[in-house]
């Protein structure tokens, strides 16, 4: 019995190895002047997303390309990208970056906090985030949070499990709302969809779910007293990545967050609505 269970024991290590995202190291890079490095990603409407053909497009995909162009051209390296996993569960591909080795980039809606500091390495940030309390057209605008519990009363609050969002509903909740009902989803695609569906939905969701709503010419709306633009997004790196020091060069180097080729990224993916918005939202 108990050689069985070593043996399970071993088959459930291995696999967890055999599972772990992995990618050249810098420091093999450098020095065979070639590398391979790994892309993760949860799709994220104008972060990470399919363009027409399923070809990946978005904000995070184009920094990234950015920055395998500079260090071709700069440091004299040929390297190439391949995305991994099929997007679809943040905590999926967070976990997947945390314990993986080497050339290992994480792509999508992540915020930078003290907690996940301990866990990854972030890059600079590449923008700030403002999440947004939505709803249906036909409820009533919210004046004030405190108002919640009659302006909100019949309705529901959808949420993703282990998101910045999740913890915005639970802390509304406590302090304004505690007989706020909750149902939780597994991604933010899928917390938009519920809200889509229900007239008697609410949630708060990242700026870009908000901008391809209306896109869509969904039923939506903004509450923006619920307005929160204290977060800001990174690119994330397993802890013992040795690639940061690269990437702030290039930021830091090119200046890149002051330069054409960041803005017109930002106006590609966001549209003048969603610079619009990002420049109206209070700080």
């Amino acid at each position: 019995m108990k050689v069985i269970m070593v043996m399970m024991m071993v088959l459930v290590t291995m696999s967890g190895i055999a599972q772990s995202y992995t990618g050249d190291t810098w420091a093999q890079t450098k020095q065979k002047g070639a590398g391979n490095i790994t892309l993760a990603y949860v799709e994220t409407p104008s972060f990470v997303y399919q363009a027409d053909g399923g070809k990946l497009t978005g904000i995070c995909v184009d920094i990234m390309n950015d920055f395998v162009k500079w260090c071709n051209e700069k440091k004299g390296v040929a390297i190439s990208s391949r995305f991994i996993g099929d997007g679809s569960n943040f905590r999926g591909m967070y976990d997947k970056v945390k314990t993986g080795n080497g050339g290992v980039f994480g792509l999508g809606n992540v915020t930078i906090t003290e907690e996940r500091k301990r866990e990854v390495k972030f890059s600079q940030p590449f923008i700030t985030n403002t999440a947004i309390l939505i709803s249906q057209t036909s409820v009533a605008t919210l004046a004030r949070l405190e108002d919640m519990p009659t302006t909100f009363a019949n309705l529901t609050a959808y949420t993703a499990k282990g998101t910045l969002n999740e913890k915005r509903i639970l802390e509304v909740k406590q302090k304004y709302f505690p007989a706020m009902k909750i149902t939780y989803t597994t991604t933010s695609q899928e917390t938009l969809e519920k809200v889509f569906a229900d007239p008697n939905g609410f949630a708060y969701l990242d700026m870009a779910f908000y901008l391809e709503a209306l896109q869509l010419k969904k039923m939506v709306k903004r509450h923006p007293v619920g307005d929160q633009a204290a977060e800001q997004f990174g690119i994330i790196m397993p802890a013992n990545s040795d690639w940061i020091p690269v990437l702030d060069e290039f930021f830091t180097s090119t200046n890149y967050f002051s330069s054409a080729p960041y803005k017109n990224i930002l106006v590609k993916h966001l549209g003048e609505a969603g610079i619009k918005l990002m420049q109206s939202v209070k700080k």
